[in-house]
């Protein structure tokens, strides 16, 4: 058989953004090997995204966007050479969905991949009117309607996208080999190593568990870990330690820990989120404890593979207790949690879901004019 050509567009270079790491950049491998030929276009250059989110730096920042769609007007005439096109969350960053209209007027077959509630008005998030409407999210259910395939991380991104487009798929985020084949060393005998993990922009959720984890400590001795591109601080603590977040280093970082937290505020944009911490955690035999909220309850099970909390200091300082109290279980219920992700998100389990996207039966080129 022929070998298929598909194009990626994502915002992100690559080896950069978990959220494309743990959607697409894993099965890079096992796509060659089936066959199919990938090229990756990201809006932003690397040299841009080391100052994207640092203050300042004003013209780098607005010369490095404006090469990104320089860089999308030159790609549009190499559309016609690709079977698919695998659009990750958008095109660009900022304005209509300019780029999307003309993949569909030269009728590409577009697989539309997020793993956010991007729909969402963004002035709800940021509290900036200009913000909402620079990234025109009305451009989402837009894209939606129109591509060929929908493919989401969660049960509810999947029931909003059902009201555009019939044909999508939930596919789960999924972690590599690398976790599976890290052995966790339980060290019940020393100071437990409680910890978090994430960006920027979920280190506000560490305020549901600060309270908690300073009336924990009148009872523990345990050492507090942040792992993050941020330090949100925790001078309340006695044993605080953050640890800078490093692609190359993320298995050995997250490896000390005893027991993983992720706090999630209720809310409709939390409902999306896709509860890769709780997978991270999972993975490495560490003890998850999660909010009741999005996929938390869908990638932990209860008292089984980990603990789901009500977003309280009573209901966080409660879980946490027990399993201070219970050290003993954690290697049972560590081993649980890992299996139960061995089998629904890892690369292994989901890799036939996912080259199953660009093995129907198609035209050799499916845009007009290939």
């Amino acid at each position: 058989m022929e070998r298929k050509k598909v194009l990626i567009v994502c915002p992100y270079p690559i080896d950069t953004a978990p959220g494309q790491r743990f959607r697409f950049e894993q099965y890079l491998q096992i796509m060659a090997d089936a066959g199919i030929d990938v090229t990756i276009r990201p809006f932003l250059s690397a040299k841009t995204l080391e100052v994207l989110y640092e203050s300042g730096h004003f013209m780098r920042k607005a010369a490095g966007v404006t090469a990104g769609y320089l860089r999308r007007i030159a790609l549009l005439p190499r559309l016609r050479g690709f079977d698919y096109v695998l659009l990750f969350r958008e095109a660009a960053p900022l304005g209509p969905p300019v780029f999307e209209s003309v993949m569909f007027m030269l009728g590409c077959q577009v697989i539309y991949d997020f793993d956010d509630a991007i729909f969402l008005s963004m002035g709800s998030l940021s509290g900036s009117r200009f913000v909402e409407k620079a990234k025109c999210v009305s451009k989402v259910p837009w894209i939606t309607k129109r591509s060929r395939q929908v493919t989401v991380c969660n049960q509810f991104l999947k029931e909003w996208a059902l009201q555009y487009n019939t044909n999508v798929v939930v596919l789960p985020t999924t972690v590599d080999s690398k976790y599976f084949d890290h052995s966790k060393c339980y060290r019940t005998d020393q100071i437990p190593v409680l910890g978090w993990t994430g960006s920027y922009s979920t280190a506000k959720y560490l305020d549901l568990v600060r309270s908690a984890l300073v009336r924990l400590q009148e009872r523990y001795d345990f050492e507090f870990v942040v792992i993050c591109n941020y330090d949100p601080g925790f001078s309340e603590l006695k044993r605080y330690r953050f640890v800078k977040w490093r692609s190359a280093t993320e298995v050995e970082d997250l490896s000390g820990l005893d027991i993983g937290l992720m706090p999630v505020p209720e809310g409709t944009w939390e409902k999306g989120k896709v509860g890769l911490k709780a997978i991270q955690y999972s993975a490495l035999g560490i003890v998850p404890v999660v909010s009741n909220v999005g996929s938390g309850p869908e990638v932990v099970q209860d008292g089984k593979t980990g603990v789901v909390v009500e977003n309280s200091e009573r209901a966080w300082y409660g879980a946490l207790t027990w399993l201070l109290d219970n050290r003993l279980r954690w290697r049972t219920m560590g081993h649980c949690a890992r299996q139960y992700v061995l089998r629904r998100y890892s690369v292994a389990a989901q890799a036939p879901v996912y080259i199953s996207l660009f093995q129907e039966t198609a035209r050799q080129l499916n845009c007009i004019g290939g």
